[in-house]
């Protein structure tokens, strides 16, 4: 049955959840790309009793609705988003130690869970520190960096599933693999549980500090821009394969391929959502047709009544 964003369900909505319920959000300034239109509504549920007040009815009335970290990977359409975008925060967002080990909700970000285990002595997410995001984009996506993954000091998560019932899946549950987590697909992430290994945290530190200075030194990270744009395909990597179509610096409007880092597209200026897909195109397009390999984005469109990535021709 095709999703509906019709207004009777929309004003179910607005009178549950009125008081987290805003519309007509500006979405652009919550991507790390500063692109895309605005949310016809947009909630910030802050509790789980006001989280599954939110799925009720996204259940019965068959509501679009997409869940947002800190908007990086998405591409937001320049019409915005017509369904429902929800942002989980207040007690999403919390960060505490229990049982010796690290609880992290989806809306915290990344770069907190590293800097609290460093912070608590404790080791094995110091690779992933700098990516940018959430905890629960992260691991939707399996995010990982310099051969280390957000799964692999994962011990378990619970997930809301839509019949409104908590499930808890453990690390071995669930099929990680590179940029993907199947199992989480079917459920809304509330907690996640890690089992990290006591250390002084000097090194950790120290390790962290090194993270970040390999980063700087790779990536443009002074630009707005949404991480790797292409998976890596197999046996290769996306960045080489756009630099042997001689793609560093193309340019769409303000869309422009990275010098830095040809995986990384980078909003020049004031670049449009429309830029931006044209771009992704034309650079899948140049590398399938010189070295028959079809580029798998890892961006996520948003917003977008057809596939904004399909190559040409």
């Amino acid at each position: 049955m095709p999703k509906k964003t019709n207004e009777h369900a929309f004003e179910l909505v607005r009178k549950h959840c009125g008081d987290y319920v805003r519309e007509n959000e500006p979405l652009g300034p919550r991507t790390t790309w500063r692109i895309g239109g605005p949310a016809k509504l947009f909630a910030e549920p802050r509790t789980l009793l006001e989280l599954s007040e939110l799925c009720k009815i996204l259940q019965s009335e068959n509501l679009d609705a997409f869940f947002l970290g800190f908007g990086s990977n998405i591409l937001v359409s320049d019409d915005g988003a017509q369904g429902i975008v929800i942002h989980p925060r207040g007690d999403f967002s919390k960060i505490e130690f229990e049982n010796g080990e690290i609880v992290a909700g989806p809306s915290a970000r990344l770069l907190d869970l590293t800097v609290f285990a460093a912070n608590h002595g404790l080791s094995g997410l110091e690779q992933l520190s700098g990516i940018p995001g959430s905890v629960g984009g992260g691991l939707y996506m399996n995010a990982g960096a310099f051969r280390s993954t957000i799964s692999d000091k994962l011990a378990r998560l619970e997930l809301l599933k839509p019949n409104g019932r908590i499930t808890v899946l453990r690390r071995r549950e669930i099929n990680f693999g590179y940029r993907k987590a199947p199992e989480l697909r079917e459920g809304i992430i509330l907690r996640s549980f890690y089992r990290l290994d006591s250390m002084p945290a000097a090194p950790i530190w120290a390790a962290m500090r090194e993270t970040w200075k390999l980063r700087r030194a790779k990536q443009p990270l002074d630009v707005p821009s949404a991480g790797s744009i292409f998976k890596r395909p197999k046996g290769d990597f996306s960045g080489r394969l756009i630099e042997a179509v001689q793609a560093k610096g193309l340019r769409i409007g303000d869309a422009t391929v990275s010098e830095k880092h040809a995986n990384f597209f980078i909003n020049a200026g004031h670049a449009t959502a429309g830029d931006m897909a044209a771009l992704i195109r034309k650079v899948r397009t140049l590398v399938f047709e010189k070295f028959d390999v079809l580029l798998e984005p890892e961006v996520k469109p948003v917003g977008f009544k057809e596939d904004p990535f399909e190559i040409e021709g």
